[in-house]
């Protein structure tokens, strides 16, 4: 009887340990899945104002639209911006489109919201340009207070976004632009 007692304090000693090393090897997946994201979405603006030479068009509140839908084609969802009729009543979008496409869910945003299948999904990755809206700072996670659906193509200015909480460890991860690689920024600084 008490080898049996020893053995199994051994096995939840184990046990123990190896539970948080799972939880964090599964947050550190979660964060490698969105910053994939984010550069790739990045380089979808990039290569959408080469080819058009300016932005991506603003989404209206209430509308289909915005960044989103006019970069669809450069990351392989030509089919899906088929579909879409830029400018209709976001009410009226059908079922479908309410799951963005997985290149546009970030995981942990995914894990931190509580979105009904019936109802759209928040955006999680903001186009982030400066004032004049004139330059492409960049692609970021959204901040997790930020509640625009995906369809109307979140978007904001850079000084706005500086002040925001994000989801990572209350941080965002950014694309900057042309640039290669990705960032994080917590409280309006990049942590390298």
């Amino acid at each position: 009887m008490v080898e049996f007692l020893v053995v199994v304090a051994i096995i939840s000693l184990l046990l123990g340990l190896l539970l948080p090393a799972v939880h964090i090897a599964r947050e550190r997946a979660r964060e490698t899945v969105c910053k994939n994201n984010v550069y790739q979405i990045n380089f979808s603006v990039v290569q959408f104002v080469e080819v058009h030479k300016k932005l991506p068009r603003a989404g209206r509140a209430g509308k289909i639209g915005g960044w989103v839908v006019d970069t669809l084609p450069f990351i392989e969802q030509k089919n899906l911006q088929s579909t879409i009729v830029w400018g209709s009543e976001l009410a009226r979008a059908p079922d479908s489109l309410n799951m963005p496409p997985a290149i546009f869910r970030c995981p942990r945003s995914t894990a931190l919201d509580a979105t009904p299948p019936d109802k759209m999904w928040r955006g999680h990755y903001t186009l982030v340009t400066d004032e004049d809206r004139r330059y492409l700072m960049g692609i970021y996670d959204s901040p997790i207070d930020l509640d625009i659906p995906w369809l109307t193509g979140p978007e904001m200015f850079y000084q706005r976004i500086l002040k925001l909480t994000g989801p990572h460890h209350e941080g965002f991860y950014k694309s900057s632009g042309g640039q290669q690689g990705i960032t994080f920024m917590i409280n309006g600084k990049d942590v390298r």
